[in-house]
């Protein structure tokens, strides 16, 4: 009896064996132009069994013109239809003989018939998922003819644009392109401001991996949000753009504008703007090095986003990109951009620490007006040469040069919970700052005649440099009461020059091998070496009052430091694909050295090593049905900037100073990730679900000791009472967890679009206060909701509300815990009526409640505007705008960390009135005469972009 059962489960296993690899052939090619040879990007093509009424299926080419096909069954016949705009169909039966069909290369011929206008009305699919990318089809929103592209992907579902700062699905977008290609570097806000919606055919949101990952098929963790802007083919050549001038009360003033030209693949574009009236068009990279030190506690460049600086801004800025292919090997890509901006602020503070005992908190409230000039010059280029099928080579440098001068002048004050006050101070003081930063990364791939059999070599280099000057005037008074008010004041003057110097250059490089084992497995081998040097000093000196100089040098605040990384990296990986699952195992094995030594105003010296396993994984599965779930997981290291590490102490703010910590290791952080949506032309909603959560060991954090009496520092410097000293410590504890929901629906019967999203934020972040350690724990529960209008080119309108709840506790006083509530509701909207009459106003109103007292507010904003339009084609606009018609523009925030919890008010613009004129150039379709064989170059390449990456097919893919 055994032996039937044994022999009936293998028959069982053999039949379903033989139908699962009968199932699993593939059918793939690649389409081109018949002219010029060049790939076709985003042709549809289907597949379907050739029966009546059989159900195809469908897919898009890539950026290299290849699809492919797979879970199809052998000994079948299916038929294969590829279809592009301006192309004739293709269309060819064949039958699977084998696991694996390649139809090679498909030639479309251009479609130069004449045909009559024929008018379609349907429904457009607003959304569909193909494999690992979220596209939204443009025709399926609905803008007025002078949005652009902003406005466009804000309509969309879980897309949103804040402060210049653009998210998609609950993550930060890091990169938008044009038809894959880049524009102007990687400023993601510049490119949706500078492309009008009109020519959008496409939006696509993928996590696009690097170069060399894409090539191989495993992802290495430097992958981006990005944003591809598929333009349509019949505007891929003509010119268009605008340019505007206006001026208005109280001498405000703008002008500007943007024009392209573009002649397939060849695309110039030129942006300048000139204002004062905080149109800010600047990215990270504008305040490079000149803020701060980068490390917790100091200014940061990456905090600068477009139209995120506070106060009122004047704007000059000018920029250039450039695309364009040479011959079939050679493609490049180039942006130069200036800018310079002038800022004024106002801004008041108010901060109260946690410390262990109630009745020791202190309160620092501070006034300051800054002022502050910076010019930045940003050049970025990428080369790519195909040098043939096998090889290739990218090439991409970037550039930066800035200035920066900047004036300060605050008055602080430090109190107990009582009034009493503890010391205070009036602080002057003026900067400039000057660096540069060079990075190059050098990529060669090459691929064997075995598929999936790959080798890549990248070698990069980074240069940076920067040097300052500071002038610091400061008269600081310390209060004793001694139960008397004000009973003794005593007080110090700070009158200082201090220069600062730091450089740094790391090379780097690794080499990445794949090689496949079986037709769905495929294993990575690879080895990295980074070697990073850097050096930073400073030199202080005190008014010599004898001789009305600077010439007395405080050893205390000088320093000089050098520091050395040293990383040897090795791996192994192992992917896994097969039907609608993939999935990537691997393991690197890091050390790390590090040598440090100051070596003034004493000589010390750190040498530490470190040694890490880090891991990785990841399983994805895409439905042909839309439906797609991934969850990862990865580890890594960060090391300590040399800020961080720098011994020496900044009195910037003589109450406040900060310093270093030579002996800080590297950060250890484990992220796990899980995400999951729903999209597709069978379904009336779309939805995006994901959970991010991040667990870091030897954080870096800020341990801040406030002094109760004087005290001196091992440095020798005195530490008055009621001042604080700020230095970065590692501690375990640091959590991080966010989830984010996004639900989108087409509301057909009143044609509007719903879009809905969910969050739940929460950060436990560890500190150290008077070597007391504190946890802070903040809840943030978030809602939005975005009803935007399908009804007409001539009437835009968008109603939104976003409200954010938060929850803080800190483990040292629970008596401090805050719970506070923000929210805002927007209106927008958009009128061309009559004869070129346009009116369009946007109210938003913002109400703030559980802040500190005098910051609990609820203010409305109210912009109108009402024109005409004009010329051929309305191609002349005349507007007058009112800015804050209530007069009750406001700006409040609250940052809660593990050592305080601060409120900031920002001055901000107010009440002005404007008339702007606006010219709009459209001038699409043109070619020369005689030119006709050569469409194509001109139209370019059509359709979409495809990431490569994970689940995709590189040349090291399956």
């Amino acid at each position: 009896m055994k032996r039937y059962i044994s022999s009936a489960v293998l028959i069982l296993a053999l039949l379903f064996g033989s139908l699962a690899q009968a199932q699993n052939a593939q059918i793939s090619g690649t389409v081109v132009d018949s002219l010029n040879r060049s790939a076709v990007v985003g042709a549809y093509v289907a597949v379907s069994r050739n029966v009546p009424d059989a159900k195809p299926e469908y897919v898009t080419t890539d950026v290299n013109g290849k699809f492919s096909f797979t879970g199809l069954s052998k000994e079948t016949a299916y038929l294969v239809k590829v279809t592009y705009l301006s192309y004739k169909d293709f269309t060819k039966i064949i039958t699977l003989t084998s696991e694996s069909q390649d139809l090679g290369t498909i030639q479309l011929t251009e479609a130069v018939a004449n045909l009559k206008e024929v008018k379609v009305i349907g429904q457009v699919t607003a959304m569909e998922q193909k494999g690992d990318t979220t596209q939204f089809n443009a025709a399926a929103f609905k803008t007025n003819p002078d949005a652009t592209t902003e406005d466009l992907i804000q309509k969309m579902p879980g897309i949103t644009v804040t402060n210049g700062t653009v998210t998609a699905h609950g993550e930060t977008v890091n990169r938008v392109l044009v038809d894959g290609k880049p524009f102007f570097g990687d400023d993601a806000a510049l490119t949706l401001k500078s492309l009008p919606a009109e020519i959008v055919d496409k939006i696509e949101v993928f996590d696009k991996l690097s170069d060399q990952a894409q090539f191989t098929g495993f992802d290495d963790g430097n992958g981006q949000k990005t944003i591809n802007i598929v333009t349509k083919a019949d505007r891929k050549m003509g010119q268009f753009g605008k340019v505007f001038a206006g001026y208005g009360l109280d001498n405000r003033y703008q002008a500007g504008g943007n024009v392209s030209f573009f002649k397939g693949d060849q695309r110039i574009s030129v942006i300048g703007l000139s204002n004062n009236i905080n149109m800010q068009n600047f990215s990270g990279q504008d305040l490079l090095g000149v803020t701060g030190g980068g490390g917790r506690g100091g200014g940061s460049s990456g905090n600068f986003m477009v139209g995120n600086q506070s106060g009122i801004t004047g704007t000059n800025s000018f920029g250039l990109n450039y695309a364009n292919k040479f011959g079939k090997k050679v493609e490049v890509t180039g942006s130069y951009f200036f800018n310079r901006t002038g800022n004024v602020n106002e801004q008041t503070t108010s901060q109260e620490y946690f410390l262990a005992q109630a009745d020791s908190n202190q309160f620092y409230n501070e006034a300051s007006r800054t002022s502050s000039t910076n010019a930045n010059h940003r050049l970025n280029f990428r080369v790519e040469y195909n040098i043939d099928p096998k090889n290739s080579l990218i090439v991409t440098p970037r550039l930066n040069f800035q200035d920066n001068q900047s004036g300060s002048f605050k008055t602080g004050l430090t109190t107990l919970a009582n009034g009493s006050k503890i010391n205070g101070l009036d602080n002057t003081q003026s900067n400039l700052n000057k660096g540069y930063n060079f990075s190059n990364d050098l990529l060669f791939r090459h691929s064997f005649e075995k598929k999936g059999r790959t080798i890549s070599l990248n070698v990069n280099t980074q240069l940076n440099d920067r040097n300052g000057t500071r002038n610091l005037y400061s008269r600081n008074l310390y209060y004793a009461n001694f139960g008397l008010p004000e009973f003794s004041v005593r007080g110090d003057t700070t009158d200082q020059l201090s220069y600062t110097y730091s450089d740094g250059v790391t090379l780097g490089g690794n080499v990445i091998y794949t090689e496949p084992i079986s037709k769905t497995g495929q294993l990575q081998l690879n080895y990295g070496l980074t070697v990073s040097n850097s050096n930073s000093s400073r030199e202080t000196f005190n008014m010599s009052f004898d001789e009305n100089t600077y010439t007395d040098l405080d050893t205390l605040l000088s320093n000089n430091f050098d520091n050395r990384y040293v990383t040897n990296r090795a791996g192994l990986g192992y992917r896994y694909r097969k039907n609608s699952w993939s999935a990537n195992l691997g393991v690197d094995f890091q050390n790390t050295g590090l040598y440090s030594q100051q070596l003034a105003p004493y000589n010390t010296k750190v040498d530490q090593s470190f040694t890490n396993f880090l891991p990785n994984f990841m399983l994805t599965y895409r439905s042909k049905t839309g439906t797609q779930f991934r969850t990862s997981f990865r580890s890594s290291t960060s090391q300590p900037s040399i800020s961080q590490l720098q011994n020496v102490i900044d009195n910037s703010n003589p109450l406040s100073l900060t310093a270093g910590n030579p002996n800080l290791k590297q950060e250890y952080r484990n992220m796990f990730n899980v995400r999951y949506s729903l999209a597709g032309a069978a379904r009336p909603y779309s939805l995006n679900a994901m959970v991010f959560l991040t667990q870091t060991n030897n954080a870096i954090v800020n341990s801040t000791i406030i002094a109760q009496e004087p005290t001196t520092l091992p440095s020798g410097i005195v530490l008055e009472r009621g001042a604080r000293l700020t230095s970065p410590i590692n501690v375990d504890g640091s959590w991080n967890a966010r989830s984010f929901l996004a639900y989108g629906k087409p509301i057909a019967p009143l044609k509007l679009n719903l879009n809905v999203t969910t969050g739940f934020n929460y950060v436990r972040s560890p500190g150290m206060i008077n070597n007391v350690p504190n946890f802070s724990n903040t809840y943030a529960v978030s809602q939005g909701l975005v009803l935007s209008s399908n009804v007409s080119e001539k009437l835009d309108f968008t109603v939104s509300y976003s409200g954010n709840y938060n929850i803080v506790r800190n483990s040292i006083q629970p008596n401090l815990n805050n719970n506070y509530y923000t929210q805002g509701v927007t209106g927008r909207v958009n009128w061309i009526f009559g004869k070129g009459f346009v009116v369009q106003s946007d109210i938003n109103n913002q109400s703030y409640r559980g802040l500190g007292e005098g910051f609990n507010q609820n203010f409305t904003l109210w912009n109108a505007s009402v024109g005409k339009k004009f010329l051929k084609n309305n191609a002349g606009e005349l507007k007058l705008t009112v800015f804050d018609i209530l007069k009750q523009n406001n700006s409040i925030t609250r940052n809660v960390t593990e050592t305080y919890v601060q409120d900031v008010t920002n001055r901000v613009l107010t009440q002005y009135a404007m008339l702007t004129f606006t010219y709009t150039l459209k001038n699409f379709g043109k070619m020369p005469s005689g030119d006709s064989n050569r469409r194509r170059d001109y139209e370019g390449e059509g359709g979409g972009f495809r990431n490569r990456g994970d689940g995709g097919r590189g040349p090291g893919g399956f």
